[in-house]
């Protein structure tokens, strides 16, 4: 089970095609961000994402591995180093389940309010026209019902954060939603 066969799209801050543990991971790229930043990753923070779920260990002869290294990404640049406009990740979505992939991820959020928004209503509708997994960042808020949209959505798979000792983390962002 390492993912082989599963396409994974990444929708963050780009990806880095150069880094060894990425270089043949990555199947297709689009940048979202209306030319307000070029191609590639600058925050490194859709990097480390990428990482964690398809790096092959290459830069670390094979010790640190993303937990499907045989997956193939689709990198999706929906954000820059100041943020992410819901436009942009909103295209990034539609084009990811078009790209045919399996999984998309959104390591971002802003805050949920009562009511379906435009970013949790494109993960219920995509999931049910495309059947793509969304797996989608509780937030980092730190507190009880504080998890961020568009991981608010009834068909998101909302992740939470954890610390070494594999306990909630303390800024992690918990339910119940609003």
């Amino acid at each position: 089970w390492d993912g082989t066969g599963v396409t994974v799209a990444v929708l963050d801050t780009g990806i880095d095609a150069t880094h060894p543990d990425l270089a043949d991971q990555i199947v297709a790229s689009q940048n979202f961000t209306e030319g307000e930043e070029e191609d590639g990753d600058f925050v490194g923070h859709g990097t480390h994402v990428a990482s964690i779920v398809a790096g092959t260990g290459a830069a670390s002869d094979q010790q640190l591995r993303g937990v499907a290294p045989g997956a193939g990404l689709l990198d999706g640049k929906v954000c820059v180093e100041y943020g992410c406009a819901d436009s942009w990740i909103l295209a990034g979505m539609q084009w990811a389940v078009e790209q045919g992939a399996d999984v998309v991820n959104l390591s971002l959020g802003g805050p949920d309010t009562e009511g379906l928004d435009p970013l949790e209503e494109a993960v219920e509708n995509l999931t049910e026209q495309f059947g793509t997994l969304f797996v989608i960042a509780a937030g980092n808020s730190g507190r009880n019902q504080t998890i961020d949209s568009p991981g608010s959505a009834d068909a998101a798979l909302t992740v939470g954060a954890v610390d070494k000792a594999d306990e909630l983390a303390f800024f992690s962002s918990r339910g119940p939603r609003i």
